[in-house]
């Protein structure tokens, strides 16, 4: 005989549901392939500087460490990790209905870690508008603990209590903290196309609503160099005397850009992985919806201006390192992407549009951040596509 009180609706499992992936597990897994992914960061970044010492005598550092890239990785990574999963036990202590989820705040602040731009670029020159502070020591500590607190609590606890998360936390929170620097952050004057020589004020980057060159010779006024010469400038190693061949470079090693991107074949490693072992689970549909869509779009962009080859377009648009991270791990979030199969798709193939779009025409070359937000709206709109029709009136 049961003690609860007969005016009371009590629903539990039934004794025949079982499962053999619970959410802990899956957060569980995720984390493992997310900590992969920032130790081989880490190792990969370590015997870099940053900022270089020949950074230090060109540009006017202040309140600067310089220390190794791969341990500003690892501190980082602490940072987040401490101020996600400390959040999320204080409200557990404060809240009465507050669940512990401490695999998934730990998740969520190695997301933060890796979808958080360091590293200056090794063409950065004092002229030039960086964001020095965001991409090194002590500052980076700074905004990764801000976008993990306002994350937790803004994007994951109180849209848990509006019923349904809207957003991406990690994406939103991250757009928030960093949007008062819009003019030096996303919408850098570095990227630009226009150049003036006299005073050497912006990198003259060639730009995407144009031809792009693939050899070293800037094709017409489109930038000041090719699209493939400004590549090795801005992600290779800023210590090494030789030129990186593209497809190494945006494959196997990146050294300034989103953490979790610095090594896509990583990245993919960890995320097919990941797919494997919770295939049923994870929303690969959306992920393969995405890069094939992105694929489309960097073909018929670079025959469409023009471009000496079909292949840098195509390298930079699906291995930047916001593209390659994001459509793993983030652009598959449970909570904030579609629940049918054909919702996941059509989802895949709008953030992959809305990436190339944005890259292309308002310079922000990590478009797939500001997309996932678009596209995360749309989410009650696609949950309606492809839903099964229930038997009976």
């Amino acid at each position: 005989m049961s003690n609860e009180s007969t005016s009371e609706l009590v629903v539990k499992s039934a004794p025949h549901i079982t499962g053999t992936m619970s959410k802990n597990r899956l957060m569980q897994y995720t984390f493992v392939a997310l900590l992969a992914i920032t130790i081989v960061t880490a190792i990969l970044w370590w015997p870099v500087m940053c900022p270089t010492d020949a950074q230090i005598s060109s540009l006017t550092l202040t309140n600067i460490w310089q220390l190794p890239l791969g341990a500003i990785v690892l501190i980082n990574a602490l940072v987040a990790i401490g101020v996600a999963v400390g959040i999320d036990a204080l409200f557990y202590k404060v809240v009465s209905d507050s669940e512990l989820n401490t695999w998934s705040s730990a998740v969520f602040g190695l997301i933060v870690t890796l979808s958080f731009s360091l590293g200056i670029p090794s063409m950065a020159n004092a002229t030039d508008v960086m964001p020095i502070d965001t991409l090194t020591a002590p500052m980076a500590f700074v905004y990764v603990a801000l976008i993990s607190l306002i994350g937790l609590v803004l994007f994951k606890k109180m849209q848990g209590i509006a019923g349904r998360k809207f957003v991406n936390p990690a994406a939103a929170a991250k757009f928030l903290v960093l949007i008062p620097f819009i003019g030096s952050v996303f919408l850098t004057p570095d990227h630009f196309a226009a150049y003036d020589p006299a005073t050497g004020t912006g990198l003259g980057v060639p730009h995407l609503a144009g031809p792009l060159g693939g050899g070293s010779a800037a094709i017409g006024t489109n930038g000041a160099a090719s699209f493939l010469t400004y590549l090795q400038s801005c992600f290779a190693n800023p210590a090494a005397t030789n030129t990186p061949d593209l497809n190494s470079l945006m494959i196997l090693e990146k050294f300034h850009g989103w953490t979790g991107g610095a090594c896509s074949i990583a990245v993919i490693i960890a995320g097919i992985a990941l797919f494997v072992v919770a295939r049923k689970y994870v929303k690969w549909k959306i992920t393969l919806a995405y890069f094939a869509s992105i694929a489309v779009m960097s073909l018929i962009f670079a025959t469409a201006y023009a471009d000496t080859d079909l292949t840098t377009r195509l390298l930079f648009e699906i291995f930047i390192g916001s593209s390659i991270f994001l459509g793993f791990f983030m652009a598959t979030d449970p909570a904030t992407t579609p629940l049918t199969n054909i919702g996941q798709i059509i989802f895949g193939v709008g953030l992959g549009i809305l990436t190339i779009l944005i890259q292309t025409y308002m310079n922000f070359f990590g478009g797939a951040l500001l997309a996932l937000l678009i596209m995360n709206l749309t989410v009650p709109l696609l949950d309606r596509v492809g839903i099964h029709k229930p038997f009976g009136r």
